[in-house]
């Protein structure tokens, strides 16, 4: 997301927006959203996952979104249109595959296990489908791998600060 917003500000007050519209628009149609709890019901992580063939959203569907996200984009949109187009290029095609497009776990849970329990059951309910994702942070490869990803690519996105980025796919 810095890649999109630089400025933390103005990321902190966008980002609600684009998840919610890209959420509705996007992914609810075909993956959904997971949510790991504790034994209260406290959400501690929540991981959005696309299915096997619904990754790659028609061009029509992000033109529907348009109206709510322009508000969130602003001077922005062109950012955000070349980090799509960066990382659907990285994307594999083949094979079908499980695309873990967002996870995240509050601030005040991270390292109890919430992560790792969202990705383990996914994994678990799909033995036999590939799995893809794109790592953000270096520190989180290892995360994945415990899993089984393997690094495809390492790249660059065009805009932003410019971390690298690594395209990681799980085989059945």
């Amino acid at each position: 997301m810095s890649a999109i917003w630089p400025d933390q500000g103005r990321r902190h007050r966008a980002v609600p927006r684009y998840f919610t519209t890209s959420l509705r628009h996007c992914h609810l149609r075909g993956g959904g959203v997971q949510i790991a709890t504790d034994q209260h019901g406290a959400i501690g992580g929540v991981a959005v996952w696309d299915p096997p063939g619904q990754w790659d959203q028609p061009f029509s569907r992000t033109l529907r979104a348009l109206p709510e996200l322009l508000p969130a984009l602003r001077a922005r949109t062109t950012a955000a249109m070349a980090v799509r187009r960066a990382l659907d290029e990285h994307h594999p095609r083949t094979p079908p595959h499980w695309y873990l497009a967002n996870i995240a776990t509050s601030v005040d849970r991270r390292g109890q296990g919430y992560a790792a329990r969202l990705i383990g059951d996914r994994l678990a309910g799909a033995p036999d489908t590939a799995a893809y994702l794109v790592c953000t942070r270096e520190k989180n490869v290892r995360f994945y791998e415990k899993f089984g990803f393997v690094v495809r690519a390492t790249f660059v996105l065009p805009v932003g600060a410019k971390p690298p980025m690594w395209a990681m796919i799980r085989e059945p």
